[in-house]
């Protein structure tokens, strides 16, 4: 079992990411784990934002880049998606309108 370092959670040995508060777990030099480990640790997307002025990986949690202090921008989810969903559920209701009016008329 390992515990972890930020907020002292025991976790299973073996784990990358703590599972109370998804923090980078120590691994064990030699520990099969060690592989996911680094593989986690150099992916900035998976650490944290990296800033659009200086390219320094920060947490998420802050709003500000530690390095320039220039604003970070969150991404943003996919809206294209969004506006098919609208569109398709829109062209659903006019056709249901049509419908009971071609239904009433006949």
């Amino acid at each position: 079992m390992a515990t972890c370092p930020k907020c002292h959670t025991v976790n299973e040995e073996g784990l990358t990411r703590c599972r109370a508060c998804n923090a980078i777990m120590p691994v064990k030099i030699g520990s099969k784990a060690e592989v996911r480990y680094e593989r986690v640790r150099r992916q900035a997307d998976l650490v944290g934002i990296r800033c659009p002025s200086c390219g320094t990986p920060n947490p998420y949690t802050l709003f500000r880049c530690q390095k320039c202090g220039s604003p970070l921008e969150r991404p943003q989810a996919g809206r294209g998606l969004a506006k098919v969903w609208v569109g398709l559920g829109i062209g659903v209701i006019v056709l249901a309108v049509v419908l009971a009016i071609v239904m009433r008329a006949m």
